[in-house]
């Protein structure tokens, strides 16, 4: 026959269950670091890859390189956004049981998808016709538009308060956004438009160091 917990087991178990939830906060805010600085390296590449294998002697398979290049650097990062979302539902679900509720979000996975497919559509787009008119631009512009919210609302979901380097990446990120924006309709400039995306670039790092550092806090707390 079972016995009701007292007051002091259930503290104890509450501390626990407190301190295991430190641990995996160590470990998201660390893989979320380890997010930034793969799509920091991906959007550079993404923007400056073009002129970095530009050779005249290959120009024929120019576009298959480009093709096959993004599809390496897509993969790779598109596997540690899922590592990481997969994390940050594994958070969601243990904060959901401590409150008394569940907290299931379809919703999450469904976006975390369309997102990884508009991606993959609008990368196979551009590498192979360019961003060379305003309806193409803007078919772009939009759909990162709907990546910056979906990356507040992921940030949103698994921190109590969303961190430094969520601010200072989406800060950067919408910088960026502005600035690209700028350089297409009023500066007319391909040059001012691959300039304007170093602040998401030099952001994402910052975000992604700071991150890593951060982490370590939350490590301490939970082997206290």
């Amino acid at each position: 026959m079972s016995h009701p917990l007292s007051e002091t087991d259930i503290a104890d178990l509450t501390g626990v269950a407190a301190k295991a939830l430190k641990f995996d906060f160590y470990i998201f805010r660390k893989a979320y670091g380890l997010y930034y600085a793969v799509w920091a390296t991906a959007i550079f590449l993404f923007i400056f890859l073009p002129n970095i294998i530009y050779y005249p002697a290959i120009i024929p398979y120019v576009p298959y390189i480009f093709l096959i290049v993004y599809m390496a650097i897509l993969a790779v990062a598109i596997w540690i956004t899922g590592r990481v979302f997969r994390n940050a539902a594994q958070i969601i679900g243990f904060k959901s049981i401590l409150r008394g509720k569940r907290n299931d979000s379809p919703g999450s996975e469904i976006l975390k998808a369309l997102s990884i497919t508009l991606f993959i559509v609008v990368i196979i787009v551009i590498s192979i016709y360019g961003i060379d008119n305003i309806f193409e631009f803007l078919i772009f512009f939009s759909f990162l538009v709907f990546i910056m919210l979906s990356h507040w609302k992921n940030m949103a979901l698994t921190f109590e308060k969303i961190p430094v380097e969520g601010f200072i990446s989406l800060g950067s990120y919408i910088l960026t956004l502005v600035m690209s924006l700028i350089s297409i309709f009023v500066l007319k400039s391909q040059l001012d438009f691959y300039l304007s995306w170093i602040p998401v670039i030099a952001g994402w790092y910052f975000s992604a160091f700071y991150a890593i550092r951060s982490s370590r806090q939350f490590l301490e707390e939970s082997n206290a």
